[in-house]
């Protein structure tokens, strides 16, 4: 087996097992999450990038969750929700604001988005909010896989942890790691490897991001920074939609 791919299952474990005595508390977490500026402004664009199709579509939610954002799509007729856990589909059965949710067919699907395979132009719209930062990178060949399931013409939106909002100890520490990192030994290095392996994270600045999305199959794509209103957290979010040639 590739060592990537074991990488993503030792992972999957690791997420599993925290999101297994998480996921009430993700759902009292929706409850305050709805009602930020945070949750409009994503609401907003969600509503913008689905009405722009000329018809119903097809969608794909990456890292659903407990469905927090189910009630924000419009002009979809199947949404696809994809997530890793058992416990975190079961509630998204009954997602927050569910009388507000206009979607006929809701497919909740448990895999590994890095690890899952889906047929050619199989969605009009992809989108992934809340995934991308701990645990989770976003690498170029999942971007190839997302621009392989999207129709000609189809389109992607996802955000991620944007590192220069983080506290200043942190990114210091991450700066100065970085630089001693070739001096440690190799016992050392593996230690620390395989404490990362367990907890990674994956922040990106815009132009790491926007290097990602030059390297993968879309040549239209934007990739904006802004804060997160919110009293969940605090920092940076970069913002990426793209676009499928036509």
């Amino acid at each position: 087996m590739p060592e990537h791919v074991m990488d993503y299952l030792a992972v999957e474990e690791t997420i599993k097992a925290d999101y297994r005595a998480v996921t009430p508390q993700y759902r009292r977490d929706d409850e305050i999450e709805v009602t930020t500026e945070n949750h409009r402004h994503i609401s907003r664009r969600l509503r913008e990038l689905c009405e722009s199709f000329p018809h119903a579509i097809c969608a794909l939610d990456v890292g659903c969750g407990t469905g927090r954002y189910f009630h924000c799509l419009t002009n979809v007729r199947e949404l696809t929700g994809l997530d890793i856990t058992e416990e975190m589909l079961r509630a998204a059965e009954n997602p927050v604001r569910q009388e507000q949710v206009s979607i006929p067919v809701i497919r909740l699907v448990r895999a590994n988005v890095y690890l899952k395979e889906f047929p050619a132009e199989s969605f009009h719209f992809i989108y992934s909010l809340g995934m991308f930062g701990n645990g989770c990178p976003v690498t170029t060949a999942l971007c190839d896989k997302f621009h392989t399931w999207l129709v000609p013409g189809g389109k992607l939106y996802f955000n991620a942890v944007d590192t220069t909002g983080l506290p200043l100890w942190f990114r210091t520490r991450r700066q100065i790691r970085g630089m001693l990192w070739p001096l440690l030994p190799e016992r050392l290095r593996q230690g620390l490897r395989e404490r990362e392996a367990r907890h990674p994270f994956y922040g990106l600045t815009q132009r790491e991001l926007a290097n990602i999305m030059k390297s993968s199959r879309f040549s239209h794509f934007e990739v904006a920074s802004r804060p997160c209103a919110s009293p969940l957290w605090e920092g940076r979010h970069l913002e990426c939609v793209a676009t499928k040639a036509p």
